[in-house]
């Protein structure tokens, strides 16, 4: 189905690149030489465009990997759990398949030397965020230049996602460390107070580290059960927590504040619970047992108790979405509020 020249071109291209890919929109086959040098083939297809880049991979599987029958099946299966050797690394970027460019991304056998030419694959394709995500979780990429190029991409990315879980996902992975700068990151908190996702993922990321662009202070009360709550960053972190509440309407976005609410404020003596009734019989049980009387005290102590469980059953059982799900769980959230309320008063 190829033509005589575009099959020797392809051949060229395998024999002098480490790294290949396809533009499937632009019909070019794109090479990149040991020296980092791009080198472009311009197809010519005979057929339908589609059955001309698969007849493209196909050759490129077949000459790379010895496999004839297209990319291998296999690989489909472990693309996204991690079980690619790091024998088959370097070759699966020469065979022109985006999911190929997955398993080497979500490989255990990840290194430095693989990265620059997975990045490079990545680039132009429709799955380039997903694998810039699947990145960004390694320790040693985000110390590499090239996660700070990965974060750059999902940053500008990120106005064009819609999946909510995506949209907390990535602004969770691009504050790590100094991968985007805090002009960056301030702009990134603003647009937040509109699009509640983005505060999620600063609140799992940095809830001891939270930009205070409004003046937060720390409240001088030296109660020891209160000193998680009472610090600069406390203070934020529970206003931040309490803007998104007000505002939600998105399972997800509950589901991970109500997380890290619960995992922020834990207490030995407090186990979480699906029912609030229950925290709050709990958190006063507790109280009367240390032996105090005070209400801001038993505000955290309730909030300790705080989870997912709290809401999944119901959102899952009355398949609830956007307002309905305030309105469906006020019973869970007017509480929590009263409480976060409570504990941000000086």
């Amino acid at each position: 189905m190829l033509t005589p020249e575009d099959t020797l071109r392809l051949n060229v291209l395998i024999s002098t690149c480490v790294a290949i890919r396809i533009d499937v929109y632009k019909l070019v086959v794109v090479g990149l030489t040991e020296d980092k040098k791009e080198q472009t083939i311009t197809l010519n297809p005979t057929t339908d465009s589609s059955k001309y880049i698969q007849a493209v991979q196909k050759l490129l599987v077949n000459q790379v990997l010895g496999s004839m029958g297209g990319y291998p099946s296999y690989l489909k299966r472990w693309s996204r759990m991690g079980q690619v050797s790091s024998s088959n690394l370097t070759s699966l970027l020469k065979i022109g398949n985006i999911e190929a460019v997955v398993a080497v991304s979500n490989s255990q056998n990840l290194n430095d030397e693989v990265l620059d030419l997975v990045w490079w694959c990545a680039t132009n394709t429709d799955q380039q965020a997903e694998i810039g995500r699947f990145l960004l979780t390694r320790d040693f990429v985000v110390e590499h230049p090239v996660g700070k190029q990965i974060a750059s991409y999902l940053l500008e990315f990120l106005p064009f996602t819609d999946d909510t879980t995506q949209l907390i996902d990535t602004t969770n992975l691009v504050l790590q460390g100094d991968l985007i700068s805090h002009e960056a990151k301030d702009k990134l908190w603003k647009q937040g107070q509109r699009k509640t996702a983005f505060l999620v993922g600063f609140i799992e990321r940095m809830k001891d580290n939270l930009p205070n662009l409004d003046g937060t202070v720390a409240l001088n009360l030296d109660i020891k059960e209160l000193e998680c709550v009472n610090s600069e960053q406390g203070q934020i972190l529970l206003k931040t927590i309490a803007h998104i509440l007000k505002k939600i309407n998105q399972e997800h976005v509950l589901y991970r504040t109500l997380e890290v609410l619960g995992t922020y404020l834990s207490h030995p003596m407090i186990q979480p619970s699906a029912q609030i009734d229950q925290l709050q019989s709990q958190a006063q049980t507790v109280l009367e047992q240390l032996g105090l009387n005070d209400e801001k005290i038993k505000a955290r102590l309730l909030l300790a108790g705080v989870s997912e469980q709290l809401a999944v059953s119901t959102i899952s059982a009355h398949s609830l979405a956007g307002s309905a799900i305030r309105k469906k769980l006020s019973d869970v959230l007017t509480p929590i509020q009263a409480a976060l309320k409570l504990l941000t008063t000086p």
